[in-house]
């Protein structure tokens, strides 16, 4: 067993670095940071499988390096494509699906944790704000600091323009991630023993890519404890193995090309996460993920649209924050379809 210092903090000059490596070299990295993680751990590891293109050129590069034995652990939290799901399930070499779970050990459904928590809008990070300032136990300075910021600076402060959620009949919430998606995980480490790896790439959330460039690739003490072999690695070097290999992904993607510049992409859904998920959409241009599962899923949408906290549902509760669920022409033609069924 052998691991490298410079493995267990990175600085950001050197996570700079390292996301411009040539693709022949993060390749040969990855599939070191595979092997020390194994033995590191004595053969007790785990991939976390979400379905996505990420996890699935991972798990090619887990059995290429380790064989079949490693078990692909995929949550079904109820939320993934169904075309995630029949692609997950048809992983290669020993596969293993768990459920998220209330205390009590019954299934727990994302449609109940909205019910009792809020809807997931906008970020973890605002969700969470909202939520303390609503509902924490706070001490005047750091309920000001979350409003106002402190003599330090505004970091973290509650953006102003989020702040009218503090009095909307509805919550919202990040209580879903840590139930449908972190706590299977985290229960299944418990029983296990196992310690995982993550297809978090550099092209993940800012939190991510800073959390990365804090830890490197294997993380073996703290709160956290995971490898994330493809760290460096951008999406067009992902989709780039995934060809080379002639590694098989989920339809939900479609099919990838390269563009004029030599860059890979997908030509279907570039994330495939939760479905109903309201996190970052706002940011997204249109068609955004709601426009488009009305189109391509239907009977999905209509579930998601028609969900409720504090009776108020989720497709207003998008509206409020300027996120819009249909296209002119989708409203145009429903306004249409309505009209001739009258």
């Amino acid at each position: 067993m052998y691991i490298l210092q410079d493995e267990l903090k990175l600085n950001e000059w050197q996570f700079s670095q390292r996301k411009y490596l040539p693709y022949e070299i993060k390749v040969k990295l990855a599939e070191a940071r595979i092997r020390e993680w194994y033995e590191n751990w004595y053969g007790e590891v785990y991939l976390s499988y979400s379905g996505g293109v990420d996890s699935t050129a991972l798990l090619y590069m887990i059995r290429k390096v380790l064989g079949d034995e490693i078990p692909a652990v995929f949550s079904n939290t109820g939320l993934e494509f169904p075309e995630i799901v029949r692609h997950a399930r048809k992983a290669s070499g020993n596969y293993v699906e768990i459920y998220p779970k209330w205390k009590s050990g019954k299934r727990a459904y994302f449609s109940e944790v909205v019910d009792q928590f809020g809807f997931p809008l906008i970020s973890k990070e605002t969700a969470l704000k909202v939520r303390k300032l609503r509902h924490g136990n706070l001490s005047d300075r750091y309920r000001n600091y979350l409003l106002y910021g402190d003599e330090r600076g505004k970091f973290g402060v509650l953006a102003k323009k989020w702040r009218f959620f503090l009095a909307t009949e509805y919550e919202i919430s990040e209580k879903c991630c840590i139930i449908l998606k972190k706590e299977p995980f985290a229960r299944y480490e418990r029983e296990t023993g196992r310690k995982p790896y993550i297809g978090i790439t550099q092209d993940e959330s800012f939190v991510r890519g800073h959390l990365y460039a804090k830890t490197g690739c294997n993380v073996y003490t703290g709160s956290t404890i995971k490898s994330q072999p493809l760290g460096p690695w951008t999406r067009p070097d992902v989709l780039r193995y995934i060809v080379e290999h002639d590694i098989e992904i989920s339809s939900a993607y479609g099919d990838i090309w390269q563009d004029e510049f030599g860059q890979y992409y997908t030509t279907g859904e570039q994330r495939t996460g939760c479905m109903f998920c309201g996190f970052g959409a706002h940011l997204e241009a249109e068609p955004n993920r709601f426009q488009r599962m009305l189109v391509t899923h239907p009977n999905h949408y209509n579930i998601c649209m028609n969900l409720k906290n504090n009776g108020v549902r989720y497709e207003d509760a998008l509206h409020d924050c300027g996120i819009p669920t249909k296209t002119w022409e989708q409203a145009g033609q429903l306004s249409l379809d309505l009209k001739n069924a009258a």
